[in-house]
């Protein structure tokens, strides 16, 4: 009913109320369908690898004019604003890529949410909430002398970080060179992301792969255009090869339940405007969905 109808029937409406009981009328919100155990904890603990910027990062740094300190980037302010949607704190654990999931296994954290691609290998194991998409992207150091690109990495020293879907894409790509009688691609694994970009810029590989939002970061900081007293040794970045393999990104979850309030919450923040207002001021409005969804087991 609307305001103004309230207020003319408030009487009637109370003289019903004294015959029939008080029953209440407030709209179901986010907060309604929270598993009950998490709401009565009042939070959600969270595993993530805080070197995936701009998506989540911890070192302290100046991005469009705002002082960025502790955790931050743009999937962890999506999710502190659906935590609040359901009256909920987010607490952060820190943990390796390839553990974020493990740790959720275990039942040490709520969910994982650390740019997770939505896989259906992954998509076997957990419950996810879709609330992004990315692509891969290459970039290798200036000037290219080598001339590796995605489809010309054969006997090249190329870095990834652990437990990617980009690690898996450079095994059947290795594959792909030995069987047609070329080098097999040195594979340089990193436990952090920030380790394979500087790899390439110190010249110890000669190119990385990483989701297309973290490449576009680096180049912000190591790209052509770029101050040279920003970059390691002066050393520059450029993409190679255009970008590929458009997947979703998921919170990882095992409750089902859990899963729903989270999908809710997110449906809440888009309505507001949040949504685009934090992908926006991360640049990575490109990446934005309007369709959101609980996939995978469950």
């Amino acid at each position: 009913m609307s305001e103004g109808w309230a207020r003319m029937w408030a009487p009637v409406v109370a003289s019903m109320l004294v015959v029939a009981g008080c029953a209440s009328t407030a709209d179901p919100t986010p907060a309604d369908v929270v598993p009950s155990a998490i709401a009565e904890g009042g939070t959600l603990v969270v595993a993530t690898d805080p070197t995936f910027p701009p998506a989540e990062l911890r070192s302290p740094i100046e991005f469009q004019s705002v002082l960025q300190g502790e955790l931050t980037g743009f999937e962890v302010e999506l999710l502190e604003a659906v935590a609040a949607e359901l009256g909920l704190e987010v607490e952060w654990q820190d943990v390796a890529f390839e553990d974020v999931l493990g740790q959720l296994s275990l039942g040490v954290t709520d969910l994982a949410a650390a740019s997770i691609t939505v896989t259906d290998e992954r998509a076997a194991r957990y419950t996810f909430v879709t609330f992004f998409e990315s692509a891969t992207q290459w970039a290798a150091r200036e000037p290219n002398t080598t001339g590796i690109t995605p489809d010309n990495a054969c006997g090249a020293r190329v870095a990834v970080q652990a437990g990617t879907i980009q690690e898996d894409d450079l095994a059947e790509r290795s594959a792909a060179c030995e069987d047609a009688g070329s080098d097999a691609i040195d594979v340089q694994t990193f436990q952090r992301q920030d380790e394979a970009a500087a790899a390439v810029l110190a010249g110890a590989a000669d190119a990385y792969l990483a989701d297309a939002p973290v490449v576009q970061w680096d180049l912000q900081q190591y790209g052509t255009t770029q101050n040279p007293a920003s970059t390691i040794a002066n050393a520059r970045l450029s993409a190679v090869g255009a970008p590929y393999d458009l997947q979703p990104y998921g919170w990882a979850l095992s409750d089902p339940d859990l899963a729903q309030a989270l999908l809710e919450g997110l449906q809440a923040v888009y309505a507001s405007g949040d949504y685009d207002d934090i992908l926006e001021f991360w640049g990575v409005q490109e990446g934005g969905i309007d369709t959101f969804e609980v996939v995978g087991a469950g």
